[in-house]
């Protein structure tokens, strides 16, 4: 398993606060089946903004410090990026993409999508990158209309959903919603965005979840092998799953049954 969003660098954003707690949960995460982590640490100009060399410092002491204490997890550098105007600027600049991808993870407004999102989201398309929205079942926008989540793939936005959130840790309706977007195929990954105050056996529950509800395939797709084309560059399809409706069946008239 490959877990694409998580703040466990300690000291850079409102992730882990203490280099022990962070070992101590990528232990957890190494015993429950996780191979691969990206740390994206939050980027928000004016709250969490700072400069690509103290990130990778802060990475490195991380790296240097699992290797010591045993860890083998494989981890990838990674931001999650506020989008804001001009971000695209502050992407190239200091490379914040994930790992050596052109993929970045973005956020924006809980309470809703702004009117300028698709504006700030349509200069970094131009420049090559490929947006992932984090945790879109939390948006009230989506909430009051999942199938928002399926405009933004049609316009070459994918989709990441949290864990917690299919085990109702953010409450029933962020739950359902976050159950609308796997079941329609309108996700694509999903990940801890782990901030080091729980226990990471969610993100082993929510496999499961996936698993028994939908199946292994999905699971599988959702949490490695969609993960692992960010890992490798490649593109991953916007569209992945077909849905089949129930064909309605209206009655004939009378004319029609005795013409056939």
């Amino acid at each position: 398993m490959i877990d694409i969003h998580s703040h466990i660098i300690p000291n850079i954003d409102d992730g882990s606060q203490d280099l022990d707690q962070s070992l101590e949960q990528l232990k957890s995460m190494e015993a429950g089946g996780m191979q691969e982590v990206f740390l994206t640490s939050h980027y928000f100009r004016g709250h969490y903004h700072y400069s690509r060399a103290e990130y990778d410092a802060k990475k490195d002491a991380l790296t240097q410090a699992a290797r010591e204490a045993g860890i083998g997890l494989k981890l990838h550098s990674g931001f999650e990026i506020f989008i804001q105007p001009g971000i695209v600027e502050d992407i190239r600049e200091k490379q914040l993409t994930m790992g050596d991808s052109t993929y970045v993870l973005v956020e924006s407004e809980l309470n809703g999508l702004p009117t300028d999102f698709y504006d700030n989201i349509y200069p970094l398309l131009r420049a090559g990158y490929r947006p992932i929205l984090a945790h879109a079942e939390r948006y009230v926008s989506i909430m009051k209309k999942p199938a928002r989540a399926r405009e933004l793939n049609d316009r070459n936005i994918y989709v990441q959903t949290n864990a917690g959130a299919l085990v109702g840790l953010y409450g029933e309706k962020v739950r359902q919603t976050a159950w609308t977007l796997i079941e329609n195929g309108w996700t694509h990954f999903v990940a801890s965005d782990d901030h080091v105050r729980g226990d990471y056996r969610v993100m082993f529950e929510a496999y499961q979840l996936i698993a028994q509800r939908i199946d292994e395939h999905t699971a599988k797709l959702l949490c490695n092998d969609f993960p692992a084309m960010i890992c490798s560059g490649e593109k991953i399809p916007y569209s992945y799953v077909l849905v089949r409706r129930p064909r309605k069946h209206h009655r004939k008239s009378w004319l029609r049954r005795v013409l056939g």
